[in-house]
């Protein structure tokens, strides 16, 4: 008996350890580490480098090798003008059947003021990459947090529900003995069984609707579904009710306005590129390289004289069929619609954090009203109960006090829910959310 019951203790040792257990800290902590998501803005941030580093190598020296052999099959015909060789024009083919060259080709950029813009974009573009995978965080956090307090909901119903089953189950045990004893009448027994088989039907469906909800705290936090997933309630409601709206919002601080100014200062950077290719570039350029020229193959590659060069090129845009112009309206219209939008943003943003500042003031309102009211409906059924166990009141007295109770606790639920999730998008538009999730760990 001993082998067994050691047996059983370390089959239940590892099951538990075969399981998840998540508070919402480390819930949140593992979205942060395990999302796919992560993987993509991380790599955003990287294309953002390497967009950076093609930016400035524009302004490098750029080397090309290259080699070539040609076959004139046949010789191109020229003709030389009468006096040259005789009083007549005389038709010649010039140059060598194989001709053979190999070199390095050289170029640098001396002025291009498009190139220069296009550097100064490297910086705010790769500050927008940052801003953009904080703003996917803060997302991941939200869904993260609202999932949780979902499946947090789901069980504290279970366990009230639980908790109504077993007094429902005593009490047809108990009221079948009476009605034996012919002491109640058999609808008595029978209403409570009514309620017993409806609280039976509400843990099944509460219980099935917590394991939809555990899948989708899965999915937010990047878990495989097939992963079982045990989460403690482990959260300090109090900070719910002690974040309560007293700040004004500050919109510089929040992740989405910084973004947008940062759009906007790329677009003010393409703007200065279209402006820019009104004038004129300058470029060094230079060549060293050998060939060789012969009739036969087999001389093709035997004598080798090799040339170089070194020059500038300055090229001056002087018209392209109004192209340069269109596209630089074109690129102005995109910059304006963009500070328009940002302003349309703005607003909003102040509309968002004044909805949810008045929406979580009217759910704490709500919360503690539903929570005073089942404190107060559990008071009046405690005493219904005794008097009910006395004779004093019947059972239709018992079960109205005991249905009030039932309602006030749902109201309870949905206002605890409320509560929560409105306290979360009020932090969420004022930009605090990842720092009030850190006070409920």
């Amino acid at each position: 008996m001993k082998i067994l019951a050691y047996l059983l203790l370390a089959a239940c040792f590892f099951s538990a350890k075969a399981q998840d257990i998540f508070s919402l800290g480390q819930s949140v902590d593992y979205t942060l580490q395990h999302h796919p998501s992560l993987l993509v803005y991380d790599n955003n941030s990287r294309i953002a480098r390497e967009k950076s580093t093609q930016s400035l190598s524009g302004y490098l020296p750029q080397v090309t090798a290259s080699a070539t052999l040609i076959d004139n099959i046949r010789l191109q015909t020229t003709v030389l003008p009468a006096g040259i060789f005789g009083p007549e024009p005389k038709a010649v083919q010039l140059g060598t059947k194989y001709n053979t060259n190999a070199g390095l080709d050289f170029s640098q950029t001396i002025y291009d003021q498009s190139k220069l813009t296009g550097i100064k974009a490297n910086k705010p573009y790769m500050i927008m990459t940052e801003l953009q995978k904080k703003q996917n965080q803060e997302l991941l956090i939200y869904n993260t947090s609202t999932a949780y307090f979902q499946v947090l909901i789901y069980q504290q119903q279970l366990a009230i529900l639980r908790s109504n089953k077993v007094k429902y189950e005593e009490m047809v045990k108990v009221l079948t003995y009476q009605y034996e004893k012919g002491m109640v009448l058999e609808k008595d027994v029978d209403r409570i069984k009514v309620n017993l088989n409806t609280t039976n039907y509400q843990i099944d469906d509460a219980a099935i609707k917590e394991q939809l909800a555990i899948n989708t705290l899965k999915n937010a936090m990047g878990m495989p579904l097939e992963n079982e997933l045990v989460i403690r309630d482990s959260l300090h409601y109090e900070m719910f009710a002690d974040g309560l709206p007293k700040e004004s919002l500050s919109l510089e601080s929040l992740t989405e306005v910084k973004i947008n100014e940062q759009s906007i200062a790329l677009q003010e950077i393409n703007v200065k590129i279209k402006q820019a290719a009104y004038l004129p570039t300058l470029n060094a350029v230079g060549k060293l390289a050998t060939q060789s020229l012969s009739n036969d193959f087999s001389d093709a590659f035997a004598s080798w004289k090799g040339f170089t060069y070194v020059g500038a090129t300055l090229s001056i845009p002087l018209t392209n069929g109004f192209k340069r112009k269109s596209m630089l309206k074109e690129e102005k219209l995109i910059l304006d619609n963009n500070r328009s939008e940002f302003n349309i943003n703005k607003e909003n943003l102040k509309l968002r954090f004044e909805n949810a500042k008045t929406a979580v003031g009217t759910a704490y309102s709500s919360y503690r009203s539903s929570e005073d009211n089942m404190v107060l409906a559990k008071k009046l059924l405690d005493v219904t109960d005794y008097q009910y166990q006395r004779g004093v009141v019947g059972l239709t007295d018992y079960l109205n006090d005991d249905s009030a109770y039932k309602t006030a606790q749902a109201n309870y639920i949905n206002g605890l829910y409320n509560l929560m999730i409105s306290q979360l998008n009020y932090q969420k538009s004022q930009g605090t959310l990842p720092d009030f999730i850190n006070k409920l760990r």
